[in-house]
């Protein structure tokens, strides 16, 4: 996820609500262990455990405990790295030299009992004061794919993913985090990659169901992550190999659409157009609607020379996605290759309308124009 930190800002934001800001005297002098409070800063203290009878900027009327769990609440939301933080991590850790473990014994205990949120915002108090503690990264993860499977969420399940990668980043051998992280990957279908990570997983200590989860799951995955390879092989231009492992999940796996449609791409790139056309003919019998088959056939057919069943591919792959300037541009193509010019030109002039960056358009104008002239 491109800004992790501002999707939890804004998911954990509210709990602010649970804090007030004390303002000290400017002449205070007030020492707590070995730093001196600084009466510019004010202090964050948690509402529900201020004294009722508090007055503003009298420091020794506020409970040890609100101004605790004050700074907890500021550094778990995280909206204000760069000023404060810095500050409220070497005061609360100046009010209590073992506050690091009771803050995660709070969040332990509230992730038990399923108030992830809360778990969430003490753990990541913890980080806020030590980057890189093993258990508020990995425990952050758990909480987060908790709570994705509670709240059916793949954005909670992204963040889930963010925290195991950065358990693993930084503590290469808690193979715990790589069991969790290859779950993420497989949720999200990057198959190569929750092998890898499974792989990873059995290498090292891990408990027996775990191990057993893992073998039961690389069952399913394997004919999944061959396939994810052989496509990024196509995809690479690398068409006799990809083509290579796809042909052998063919047998298995004959009503799979997406690895019928990389077979039949394999063979168009390689201009075999007999060959690809019926894999794309297989896949809209499995995926019916599937419009990038439907262009990709039409493209078959043009190459070679039956102009009308190209047009009805690409006139049907329009009517599904009409505002694609590609599938628009492909039935001008054929309407110039037949001769049909001024048709042709209307065709490329409303993908223009459509996407005026529409490379292959413009190419298409130009030469259009060029063979007239």
């Amino acid at each position: 996820m491109a800004s992790y930190k501002a999707y939890q800002q804004k998911f954990l934001e509210k709990q602010l609500d649970r804090i007030v800001f004390i303002e000290l005297k400017s002449d205070s002098h007030i020492q707590v262990g070995t730093m001196m409070l600084d009466p510019e800063i004010p202090l964050p203290v948690s509402v529900e455990d201020l004294a009722s009878n508090i007055k503003s900027q009298s420091y020794e009327q506020i409970p040890p405990v609100a101004l605790i769990k004050g700074i907890v609440i500021y550094l778990g939301v995280g909206k204000d790295e760069k000023t404060f933080v810095p500050y409220y991590g070497k005061l609360i850790q100046a009010l209590d030299v073992n506050v690091l473990g009771l803050i995660l014994n709070d969040a332990v205990l509230y992730a038990e009992n399923e108030a992830y949120e809360l778990a969430i915002m003490y753990f990541n108090a913890v980080l806020a004061i030590d980057p890189i503690n093993l258990d508020a990264l990995f425990n952050i993860g758990r909480c987060y794919m908790d709570l994705s499977f509670k709240k059916e969420s793949e954005e909670l399940q992204r963040m889930a993913k963010v925290y195991f990668e950065q358990t693993v980043d930084n503590h290469p051998n808690f193979y715990d985090a790589y069991y969790h992280l290859g779950f993420c990957y497989y949720n999200e279908a990057s198959f190569l990659k929750a092998e890898a990570a499974w792989r990873k997983a059995l290498g090292g200590d891990i408990s027996v169901d775990r191990r057993s989860e893992i073998v039961e799951a690389m069952g399913r995955v394997r004919d999944k992550a061959l396939f994810e390879n052989g496509r990024n092989l196509i995809l690479a231009q690398r068409l006799e190999e990809g083509l290579e492992l796809l042909k052998t999940l063919e047998e298995d796996h004959d009503d799979w659409w997406e690895l019928n449609f990389f077979i039949g791409v394999a063979y168009r790139m390689k201009e075999l157009y007999d060959d690809a056309i019926p894999y794309f003919l297989k896949v809209l019998t499995l995926n019916t609607g599937h419009v990038q088959s439907m262009n990709e056939v039409g493209i078959c057919f043009l190459s070679v020379g039956d102009f009308k069943m190209a047009r009805s591919y690409f006139e049907e792959a329009h009517r599904i996605a009409p505002n694609s300037s590609e599938f628009i541009v492909n039935i001008g193509i054929v309407d110039f290759t037949i001769g049909e010019i001024d048709a042709a030109r209307a065709w490329f002039n409303q993908a223009l309308e459509i996407n005026s960056n529409d490379d292959v358009a413009k190419m298409w104008l130009n030469h259009l124009n060029s063979q007239l002239n």
